[in-house]
């Protein structure tokens, strides 16, 4: 049985095309779900993790929601500015403080 150069090319473009698609799939999926799994033992609560996009489609939705209302000269500017961020403070508090 031989070996031709052919088949050992092949075997190193496999392996190495396998070791990217891992550490593609450790990036998006398994190091952000990790990251979450010990955010919720420390007992932070939020939304969970969504692959890629995440809340993208959600935030834009709310402010183009936003933006259609009118807003006062006395009226605070961060539900229009970011409701998305505004939303979340009331969901969830403010950890910051």
């Amino acid at each position: 049985m031989t070996v031709t150069v052919s088949s050992i090319l092949v075997s190193i473009v496999y392996v190495a095309v396998v070791r990217w698609a891992w550490r593609v799939l450790n990036w998006v999926w398994f190091r952000p779900k990790k990251v979450e799994r010990c955010l919720r033992q420390q007992g932070f609560a939020g939304k969970p993790y969504r692959l890629l996009f995440g809340d993208w489609k959600e935030s834009s939705d709310m402010l183009k929601e936003a933006r259609t209302k009118p807003i006062g000269l006395s009226d605070a500017l961060l539900p229009r500015v970011m409701p998305f961020l505004h939303q979340l403070v009331k969901d969830y508090g403010c950890l910051l403080a």
